[in-house]
Parts: C-alpha cells; sequence; structure tokens
C-alpha cells in the first residue's frame, strides 16, 4: 500500500539531479512562503494586508507566467531555470537586509513578493517542461507520484521548520536559509548532462503565445483541470489566516502546524497513490477530489479544537494531492512537445491564481465576518462551485485515459 516507484531515478540520472535540487529549493522556497505573511502579519496586524499578498503576487505571475511558457518553446530550459534561480536568490538576500534594518515599511514586502513572483513566473514553465524533456512517455504516471511526494515533503518540512526558524534564530536568517537552497539547486542543473535539445522552437512573442492559450481552450478536458483546480482555491485557501490563527494560539511555533497539515495529508495521498496509475476517469476524480477540498475547509473552520482542526486541513490536502496526481498526468500525457512550456504558463496561472486569489478572498473576508465564519461559508461555496463546474463540462466529466 504505502510504497512508491522510484525507478525513474536509476533509469534517467538528469532527472535524479534536476529532482534532488528542486526538492531541496522547494523545501527553501517553502519557508519564505511562511515568512512572508507572518513579518506581514507582524508589521500590519491585519488578516488584509496578508490576503493582499495574492494579488500583488498574482498579477505579475500572470505577465511573467505566460511569457515564461514561450520562452520555454524556444529557448534552452536549463539556462532559463538557472537565470531565475539566481534572480530568486537576490531576492531572498534583499528580504534579509529589509528584515536587518527593522524597518516597518510594509510595501517593500509588497514590492520584494511581486518581483520574486515575476521570477517564479518565468520560472516554473521552463522546469515543468524540462522534466518532460528528460524522461520517456510511458514513466510519466510514475513521475508524476514522485512530483507529488517531492511537493509534499517540501511543505510538510518548509513550513515546519519555517516555523521553528522564525521563532530561533529570526527573521533574518530564515530568509538565507532560503538563499543557501538556491545555490545548491543551481549546482544541479549544472550537473545535467546531454539535455536534448528541442525538435522545434517557437518564437516567444505574443503571436505564439496565443497559439498556447488557443489550444487549451479547444481541449475540454484540460479546461476542466484550469477551472475546477481554480474554483476549489480561490474559495477556500485558508493560509492568510494562518499568521492571526498562530498569534492567537501562541505564536510562531503553532504556525508551521497549520502549513504542515495540509502536507500531511498531501504526502499520505503521494504513499498511497499506485492506485492512480490504473484509474482512467481523471476528470470525474479532480471533481470528487476538488469537492472533499472543500469539505475539509469547512470542517477546519466549524472545529474549535485544534487538533482535529489539522485533522480537516489533513483531509483537504489529501484530496488535493490526488486532484494533482490526476491532473498531472493528463496535462503530460496529452499535450504536445511543441505546445509543453506554453501548456505549462496556463498550468500555472490556473494552478497559482486559486490560491492568490484564495489569500485576498479569505483575508477580506474574515476582516468582515470572522475567521471561522469565513473558512466555512469558504468551504461550502468551494465544494459546490467545483462539483457544478466539473459536471458540467462534459468532455472533462467523461474524460478517459488510454491505458
Amino acid at each position: 500500500m504505502f510504497h512508491i516507484d522510484t525507478s525513474p531515478f536509476k533509469k534517467y540520472p538528469n532527472y535524479r539531479w534536476l529532482y534532488t535540487g528542486q526538492m531541496v529549493s522547494f523545501f527553501g522556497s517553502m519557508i519564505t512562503y511562511v515568512a512572508i505573511p507572518f513579518q506581514m502579519y507582524e508589521i500590519t496586524k491585519s488578516t488584509m494586508h496578508v490576503g493582499m499578498l495574492g494579488i500583488v503576487q498574482l498579477i505579475p505571475l500572470v505577465i511573467s507566467g505566460f511569457y515564461g511558457g514561450a520562452l520555454a518553446d524556444s529557448f534552452n530550459r536549463r539556462k532559463l531555470v538557472i537565470f531565475t534561480d539566481i534572480a530568486n536568490a537576490c531576492g531572498n538576500l534583499f528580504l534579509v537586509f529589509f528584515t536587518l534594518s527593522e524597518s516597518k515599511a510594509y510595501w517593500v514586502l509588497y514590492l520584494l513578493a511581486g518581483l520574486m513572483a515575476v521570477f517564479k513566473g518565468l520560472e516554473r514553465p521552463p522546469l515543468e517542461a524540462l522534466t518532460q524533456q528528460l524522461i520517456d512517455k510511458k514513466d510519466i504516471p510514475k513521475v508524476s507520484t514522485l512530483q507529488s511526494l517531492k511537493t509534499t515533503s517540501g511543505m510538510i518540512l518548509g513550513p515546519a521548520i519555517g516555523g521553528v526558524l522564525i521563532s530561533s534564530i529570526g527573521m533574518a536568517a530564515t530568509y538565507a536559509v532560503d538563499f543557501c537552497t538556491y545555490s545548491f539547486s543551481m549546482f544541479c542543473l549544472l550537473k545535467l548532462k546531454d539535455v536534448p535539445e528541442l525538435k522545434e522552437k517557437q518564437k516567444p512573442n505574443f503571436a505564439t503565445i496565443a497559439q498556447g492559450f488557443k489550444y487549451a481552450i479547444k481541449r475540454p478536458d484540460l479546461l476542466g483541470t484550469y477551472i475546477v483546480d481554480m474554483a476549489s482555491m480561490t474559495f477556500a485557501y485558508p493560509s492568510p489566516l494562518y499568521p492571526a490563527l498562530a498569534t492567537a494560539l501562541g505564536g510562531a511555533g503553532k504556525l508551521g502546524w497549520f502549513y504542515s497539515a495540509p502536507a500531511v495529508g498531501a504526502f499520505i495521498g503521494s504513499l498511497t497513490s499506485n492506485w492512480t496509475h490504473k484509474a482512467v476517469r481523471h476528470g470525474k476524480m479532480i471533481t470528487i477530489a476538488a469537492t472533499v477540498w472543500g469539505l475539509g475547509i469547512i470542517g477546519f473552520g466549524w472545529t474549535g479544537h485544534f487538533y482535529l482542526a489539522l485533522f480537516f486541513l489533513a483531509v483537504a490536502g489529501f484530496a488535493d494531492m490526488i486532484s494533482g496526481i490526476f491532473r498531472a498526468t493528463m496535462w503530460n500525457e496529452t499535450i504536445p512537445e511543441e505546445y509543453r512550456g506554453r501548456l505549462a504558463s496556463v498550468e500555472m496561472i490556473s494552478y497559482s491564481s486559486g490560491p492568490l486569489l484564495g489569500n485576498t478572498f479569505m483575508g477580506t473576508l474574515a476582516e468582515g465576518v470572522g475567521t471561522s465564519h469565513a473558512l466555512m461559508w469558504g468551504g461550502i461555496t468551494s465544494a459546490l462551485a467545483s462539483f457544478a463546474i466539473g459536471y458540467s463540462i462534459r468532455g472533462f466529466w467523461k474524460y478517459r485515459a488510454v491505458r
């Protein structure tokens, strides 16, 4: 039951190096993911300001994400990822300097979060496309599971250790840890050998970006994966409320538990995901899993018990991981090589937009009705919208993979 096929590591040495570097880098990114909102809340004491980080990151992410997809289908993908790693590492250094200055100018956090979102948008498409470039199509289901394991491991360890680091060594040193993880990632990227060249290169302009977008719209099965995921996250993303909840319960030591609980559920989802390799009704499974995410957030808002709240977050995280595995398998099995970069940008924007919009929605809603009511009403809306949308897109709901 608890078994993951690790044969791609032995079969593809380049993929092993890429995976190792990105796992460490993602671990560091999750530390910063916790630190910036907590620092914002410490300065402003406002969940609305924490939530507004979502909008500040979303706009540059969308713009750079589309262009990053076009670049990924035009240039050397490894070099693009190295460049963005360097840029994000510099962003961490600026966060270190800002923290050491003891400034209360919270707009600087907005600025740095937005700039780092630009480079995240440029990085994700070439990184996703590079991963698929290094493996054979028949091994995609196995790699999808390994990718989910990497993500969940970082989401568990990163926030948990991030909370410990903030409370023990301070905010500046916490950001410095993330800087070191980018250095390791660049070392691993330089170890890749004989990366295959793109067979067809596209010009990185508006026309090629539009081609990728039009391709996605013409595929109802792909369109469903984007819209259902966005709906589930936009209305029920609890993260902007974690700093306030942690502060009420005793400080940064509690913060990591809230971030890690969904990741624990997702980790269990990864470990038990062998059954997904044989499943063929991907659209239906994504819809059901997205609906369960909303139900988990309802439970999180309903209970006033700390450990029961963590359980409901874990249920939500489990469901989100199952949805993510099926989404990744659908994308990687059906998208042609020449569209991988641009479609990876569409995927990234849909995957990121929901949480970022959800940050703003949930943070603002909580200012008006309180944290518990915001979580419950958001969860109800998320569950209903996810199921209704998934069921109504018939090409998505009836999608059947070829095995």
